[in-house]
């Protein structure tokens, strides 16, 4: 790392603030940082009004001071500037100490009798990284959540008015052509809300920190009525279901997944297909395994089929359904392989946390 570091030391040590002053001019700072600028003050008021003043990459901050001591002092400083990284100093050697002051907010602990330049500027290194890499992080989300907001309101209400007129000219044309056309526009602006809905949920869910959405969801019921749309999309497949009843955790759209996996086996054929749904309930999770008789997926496609713009067999479609089975699952906390089933043909193994 090659940057200027501004540090605030709230120190009232005079000679514990010139031991500070004196690690971060070792030579081995200038391996990290090309230049350290250091703030010293005396007193948490004086801390305080610096922080409000000016900004600071990180805060070396001694928890015993006149005006405060232990954690107090700490949620004094994070509470007034919760995005500044924190390092405590304290001259105290108690462990239940420490693990308060990282529970509450402090990036680092450092006991003073320990600190020499190489603690010191390690800790600074590692305190800065972090702080940037959850800024980062933090911005990543931002910029989702206003893509997420794109999706929700400005592409799904032109599609809302394009399916609109697309009815409307369906049901006043009088050539059957026209009419024809009319439909497809309006059948393809269906798709497109149903890919956009799939897209706002990953969305949702790679921004998401928590896992609040997740619910019990009976994976039996899910199948079964995933079975029954597929059957009545075809009359080239049959869909043999063998799932006992059990709640797995997952959200509305585990049925997406599903879905995606039974049709991904009746899109990639012309034939007259079989397709088995097997569950396993053991321990903490429920498999569930879908399996074609179809051609397969060659051995050395199988690792990267979940990958993004990855496709199955012969598929000519964009690839995103098994990048979205995939995303899904893992926002479940649970995975997702392919293997060759028994009848030669592709299998999906699902493996899914239960409730």
């Amino acid at each position: 790392m090659s940057r200027l570091v501004d540090i605030l030391l709230i120190e009232d040590n005079p000679g514990d603030a010139k031991l500070v002053e004196h690690y971060l001019d070792n030579p081995s700072v200038a391996a990290f940082f090309d230049e350290v600028a250091l703030t010293h003050a005396e007193t948490l008021t004086d801390g305080r009004d610096r922080l409000r003043s000016a900004q600071y990459d990180v805060v070396l901050l001694d928890l015993g001071l006149p005006e405060s001591d232990g954690i107090g002092t700490l949620h004094a400083v994070t509470d007034l500037d919760h995005e500044v990284p924190v390092i405590v100093l304290t001259g105290l050697e108690k462990t239940e100490v420490a693990v308060e002051a990282i529970q509450s907010g402090a990036q680092d602990y450092l006991e003073k009798g320990d600190i020499d330049a190489d603690r010191l500027v390690r800790s600074l290194r590692y305190a800065v990284e972090r702080h940037e890499h959850e800024r980062a992080l933090a911005r990543r989300n931002e910029q989702l959540d206003f893509f997420n907001s794109l999706l929700r309101h400005d592409l799904m209400n032109a599609l809302n008015v394009m399916m609109a007129r697309a009815d409307m000219l369906e049901s006043a044309v009088d050539d059957p052509e026209l009419a024809d056309h009319a439909s497809s526009i309006g059948e393809w602006g269906r798709n497109i809300v149903d890919l956009t809905d799939k897209i706002r949920s990953i969305l949702d869910t790679v921004a998401d920190e928590g896992d609040d959405s997740l619910e019990p969801t009976s994976i039996s019921r899910v199948v079964e009525e995933e079975a029954d749309r597929v059957r009545s999309l075809s009359d080239r497949v049959d869909v043999v279901v063998d799932v006992p009843d059990a709640d797995v955790l997952a959200n509305d759209l585990l049925s997406d997944v599903v879905g995606n996996l039974l049709t991904n086996a009746v899109e990639h054929t012309d034939d007259r297909t079989t397709v088995t749904v097997d569950g396993e309930i053991a321990g903490p999770h429920a498999t569930l395994t879908v399996a074609d008789d179809g051609d397969g997926i060659p051995g050395p496609r199988r690792k990267d089929l979940f990958e993004r713009g990855q496709k199955g067999g012969a598929s000519s479609g964009t690839g995103f359904g098994l990048f979205f089975v995939s995303s899904m699952v893992e926002s479940y906390d649970g995975s997702v392989r392919a293997e060759e089933s028994d009848r030669g043909g592709a299998a999906f193994v699902l493996e899914l946390p239960r409730a």
